[in-house]
């Protein structure tokens, strides 16, 4: 099984082990239900016996498991290949199969279940940081009020704004609904290198002026929020988190046996996963 969130593309592989007639892909709730895709050869990519479909998966897709499924005949005979899905809502910081790994699950039958952890633990992570660790597919205008967001320091007045993970499309107005000037180009987004380094720009530093903060003026910020790729040390606290969390069903009464260690409790709090985020918790910004 794999994963993907509402809102992303997910590229599907179908080893078919022989080219096929009139192959088609539709992809349907597990569970049973009407398809949401096809059956369709649209899209369809072919590499000798291998197929490739990419899923564009809608943001309002629901959380489920979903089975695609690519069929065509081959010499007459009919032929079907399946690749399993998990849709989650938001993206995960961890993979299903390094989650697997951690246990040497080898089997699909928990699939579900595990993929329930991670989804978990990577909501818990944002909410401990009060930030999250994913891109926007598109950016999208918000409107902030300076006040108590400006800070001035020895390069200027800088305006504090949530996490922006990439500067295409980025466009900074000030003034008031109806009424916006573009700034932009007297705006630097800071820290400089944030995003070449794989991290979020944070502030936006006021070239050569300060930012209004009189009644009723705003900032208007459009961007593609959130972080550029998922940090090293938010990924291991999400397989940290969501493998405790998968073996508290070994533990309902907070302990968890052992032959060689007898019966260790298991903490409220995991100190590692702490260690790994603490660096990425942010003040609130009201």
């Amino acid at each position: 099984m794999i994963t993907a969130a509402a809102g992303t593309n997910v590229a599907l592989v179908f080893a078919a082990g022989a080219a096929l007639d009139t192959p088609t892909v539709t992809i349907a709730p597990t569970a049973g239900g009407a398809a949401v895709i096809g059956p369709t050869a649209a899209g369809l990519g072919v590499a000798g016996s291998t197929y490739t479909y990419v899923w564009q998966v809608s943001s309002a897709q629901a959380q489920a498991s979903y089975t695609a499924t690519l069929a065509g005949t081959s010499g007459g005979d009919p032929v079907e290949v399946e690749v399993e899905v998990y849709v989650t809502s938001l993206p995960l910081y961890a993979s299903l199969a390094q989650l697997k790994d951690l246990f040497t699950i080898t089997d699909t039958d928990r699939d579900s279940v595990l993929v329930d952890k991670l989804a978990a633990a990577s909501r818990s992570i944002d909410t401990t940081t009060d930030r999250r660790f994913y891109l926007d597919a598109a950016a999208t205008a918000r409107v902030i009020n300076p006040a108590r967001r400006v800070v001035q320091d020895d390069d200027g007045w800088r305006l504090l704004v949530a996490d922006i993970g990439d500067l295409d499309g980025l466009v900074v107005e000030a003034g008031r609904a109806g009424a916006w000037t573009d700034i932009t180009s007297s705006v630097e987004a800071e820290p400089t290198d944030a995003i070449e380094e794989g991290k979020a720009v944070t502030s936006l530093l006021r070239i050569g002026g300060t930012w209004p903060t009189g009644a009723g003026r705003r900032v208007r910020v459009t961007a593609r929020w959130g972080w550029p790729a998922v940090p090293q040390g938010v990924h291991e606290a999400t397989l940290i988190l969501a493998a405790r969390l998968f073996k508290r069903k070994d533990s309902p009464e907070g302990v968890l046996g052992s032959s060689e260690w007898g019966v260790i409790r298991l903490s409220r709090t995991d100190p590692d996963v702490y260690e790994q985020i603490k660096s990425y918790i942010r003040p609130g910004l009201a």
